[in-house]
Order: structure tokens, then C-alpha cells, then sequence
């Protein structure tokens, strides 16, 4: 294009020149090769994880591998439902556990932000909160249910300089372990900040928790947490971490976890 004597260059879509059969080709290459990108960005993120926190996962705690897949279903502007299901294979003790559960997510649409409605849902609000109900036990045929929990949480955000986001948690749980009840308290502490590469979304991450159990009355448990989660489509993320697990009352309350999350929004 010519104005005046200076040339002006235009974008223009590639298919947008071809036949329908050839541009129908074309943007299927485009997709192939979007997604091709993003799955070498998933495994360079869980390589670089692994290669930098695996040498502070040993000694004498357990191994466990914790594929999880979450669904979202969004109600309305102020509620979701979160759906989970996990297995746990602790290698060393060659058993495996299975966790299912059911949450309702409420959050107060921020007025005075209105522009927030319409963005990621979990990302972008300040206070919200978590009721759920989960069960958990040894999976395979025939295997029992050894704990119902149920769960009420609360998640504040903050954002701090440099768009890196504070992220605080208070949740409780209310336990049945075979017949006998008790509650645990958690406290958790993380950021994170979202980075794009390459053009695809990428959130690293690092968190630490403390756990109070009624059984023993005291802070037991901490929870250190690091990963990464990789946006692959707007209704797909897929979550990589590794993390330790110390317990002062239960030598299987040691654990390290490498963990791999599907998470599908609808």
C-alpha cells in the first residue's frame, strides 16, 4: 500500500489468500505446530523443576508419584465447581491410594473492579472461598473408603511488586478416619507470577504450608512446594511440582511428591 509516495506495510492472514481446502490445511498446521510448542515448553518446565529441586528430595523420606486430574465448571460470576481425582503411588511401600472430591468455590464480584469479572477466575479475585467433600483410600477392586473429609478453606490475594502475586490460605479439615473423628488446621504461604514465552502462559510458583493436628495437638506437618502451570488452550493447564512433606508424629508422614495436574476448565 502507497500514501503520498510512502510505502506502508499491512499484516494480512496467510489462509486468508488461499482456496478453502488449502487455508482449512493451513490452520491445521498452525495448530499442529501451537501445540507442538507448547508441549516442548511443558516438558523444558518439568526438566529445569526437576533438575533444580530432586537433589534436595532424599534421605530418608518416601517416594510418591501423584498423577491429578481437575475439572472447573463455572456456574455463575461469583461460584464455580471443582471436581478432583488423584492416585498416589508411594514407590518404596509399592502401595497406591486414591482420592475423589467435590467443591463449591464462592467469591464476592469485586465492584469496584469490574474489569475482573470476565478474567481468570481464580487469578483475579481477591477473596474467595472453598466447601468440599472428599473421600480417600486404597484404590483397586474391592478396596475401601478409610477417610471422609470435609472441607471449608479461605484464599486471600496480594499483589507485590514486579506483578508477583501474595497468596494466602486458611483452610480446615474435618476428618473421619475410620470411625474416629478429628480436625486439622492448615495455614499456607505462597506467590507466584505469571510469565508468557513464546506466546504461552506460564505460571512458576513456590508455596509453604504448616498443619495442625487435634489428634497430637501440635504442628506436625509442613508442605514446601514448587512447580510450574502451563496453559495449552483456554480450557486446558497442565501443572507440574515437587514437593516435601515433614511430619514430626509419622515416619509415612515423610514424603517427597512429584505431582502432574490435567486441568480442564468448562
Amino acid at each position: 500500500m502507497s500514501i503520498t509516495g510512502i510505502e506502508i506495510e499491512t499484516k494480512q492472514n496467510p489462509s486468508a489468500c488461499l482456496p478453502p481446502t488449502d487455508a482449512f490445511a493451513w490452520n491445521i498446521m498452525k495448530w499442529v505446530r501451537q501445540a507442538l510448542r507448547r508441549c516442548r515448553l511443558v516438558a523444558a518446565a518439568l526438566s529445569a523443576w526437576t533438575a533444580l529441586l530432586a537433589p534436595a528430595l532424599a534421605g530418608d523420606h518416601l517416594q510418591q508419584i501423584v498423577p491429578e486430574f481437575n475439572a472447573y465448571f463455572k456456574l455463575s460470576d461469583r461460584t464455580r465447581l471443582y471436581l478432583l481425582g488423584d492416585v498416589t503411588k508411594t514407590k518404596s511401600e509399592n502401595s497406591t491410594d486414591g482420592e475423589l472430591g467435590a467443591h463449591l468455590d464462592l467469591t464476592l464480584i469485586p465492584v469496584l473492579r469490574p474489569a475482573l469479572r470476565e478474567a481468570d477466575w481464580e487469578r483475579e479475585r481477591f477473596l474467595w472461598m472453598r466447601f468440599g467433600y472428599v473421600v480417600l483410600g486404597p484404590a483397586g477392586a474391592g478396596a475401601g473408603i478409610t477417610e471422609r473429609r470435609g472441607i471449608a478453606e479461605l484464599t486471600a490475594r496480594m499483589l507485590l511488586p514486579q506483578q508477583v502475586w501474595l497468596v494466602n490460605r486458611a483452610r480446615v479439615d474435618l476428618r473421619d478416619i475410620d470411625g474416629e473423628f478429628s480436625q486439622r488446621y492448615r495455614l499456607r504461604m505462597g506467590i507466584e507470577r505469571e510469565f508468557t514465552v513464546d506466546g504461552v502462559v506460564m505460571v512458576p510458583y513456590a508455596q509453604a504450608e504448616t498443619l495442625y493436628d487435634t489428634r497430637y495437638a501440635s504442628w506436625n506437618r509442613q508442605l514446601y512446594q514448587a512447580g510450574v502451570e502451563v496453559e495449552l488452550s483456554k480450557a486446558w493447564r497442565v501443572e507440574t511440582y515437587l514437593a516435601r512433606q515433614n511430619d514430626s508424629q509419622s515416619a509415612s508422614g515423610n514424603v517427597d511428591m512429584l505431582g502432574l495436574v490435567f486441568k480442564h476448565y468448562h
